[in-house]
């Protein structure tokens, strides 16, 4: 069976889409596309020590589509986080790792962690009844 896909590949590549040809911009929406950026969503999720698991149980409630199918993207993400040192892992007792953010990546991902309408900074915007 593999073989035989493999040779319907083949003959797609020499018959169908022989004369088609994708620019390195085209290919490049495609893969953005493919792998849409979680970061912000994972990141604001890593204020507090949360497993792997815990964040993609998260990111499933918050409707972030592109890991339904893939799951490992997370995986992926963290670890590329933790080796950049944006991302902390501690291991516990009991073998589970969790992560968090670092001083390092609370600075890079600002933004995203932090709400954009605080009350701390809602009250600095009041302005008292002048009567």
């Amino acid at each position: 069976m593999d073989e035989r896909l493999k040779n319907l590949k083949r003959a797609m590549k020499k018959n169908t889409f022989a004369d088609v040809h994708f620019t390195e911009e085209q290919r490049m929406k495609v893969r953005d596309q493919m792998q849409p950026d979680i970061e912000r969503e994972l990141f604001t999720l890593l204020t507090e020590h949360r497993t792997a698991t815990e964040l993609i149980q998260l990111l499933h409630v918050k409707g972030v589509k592109s890991i339904w199918q893939n799951e490992g993207l997370v995986f992926i993400k963290l670890h590329q986080a933790e080796a950049a040192g944006d991302v902390e892992g501690l291991w516990d007792k009991q073998g589970t790792k969790s992560y968090r953010l670092t001083k390092q990546g609370l600075h890079k991902y600002a933004e995203d962690v932090q709400p954009k309408w605080s009350f701390k900074r809602l009250l600095h915007e009041v302005k008292p009844n002048e009567s």
